[in-house]
């Protein structure tokens, strides 16, 4: 059974995205989220997740997209969110930082999977679908139309 994750794209403005930076495994950047727990809802273990990991309490928007990753069984669900308060928070053994950051100067110490979820958000996209058949390629499928050919990118 596949992983559900739910992750968040959070805007100061239109120009600069909050990314959290892991504090174990790899310690690479991405947005705030993580695991659906059983018998939570996703739009739960969003507020959930993002509340743990940044101190933001933060109401879900539109779906920016659904990214499917074969390679490790793992469905994530993207979403913009707007922060609605935010409590203290400080490093821990989860996240190490929270910062924001411009398109152009995002981290080099960010996956692939993240970075074009970063860059949908940019691009303003919504309900978009993107199939991961490894951590560095991707199939794309939009919402709109069905692809007959899988065809690689970047």
């Amino acid at each position: 059974m596949a992983t559900i994750g739910v992750f968040a794209i959070i805007f100061s403005d239109r120009e600069r995205i909050l990314c959290v930076r892991m504090n174990y495994a790899s310690k690479n950047w991405t947005t705030p989220g993580g695991k659906v727990e059983p018998g939570e809802s996703p739009i739960a273990a969003l507020k959930r997740e993002v509340f743990e990991e940044t101190g933001y309490r933060v109401e879900p928007k539109q779906l920016i997209g659904v990214y499917a990753k074969l390679y490790n069984d793992d469905l994530v669900l993207c979403f913009e969110a707007q922060v609605l308060s935010r409590e203290p928070w400080e490093p821990n053994h989860e996240i190490s930082e929270v910062r924001y950051f411009a398109r152009d100067e995002l981290p080099a110490e960010m996956s692939y999977v993240v970075r074009t979820r970063i860059q949908d958000a940019f691009n303003h996209e919504n309900g978009i679908v993107r199939v991961f058949s490894t951590p560095d390629s991707y199939v794309d499928a939009w919402v709109s139309k069905e692809v007959d050919e899988p065809a690689s990118c970047c």
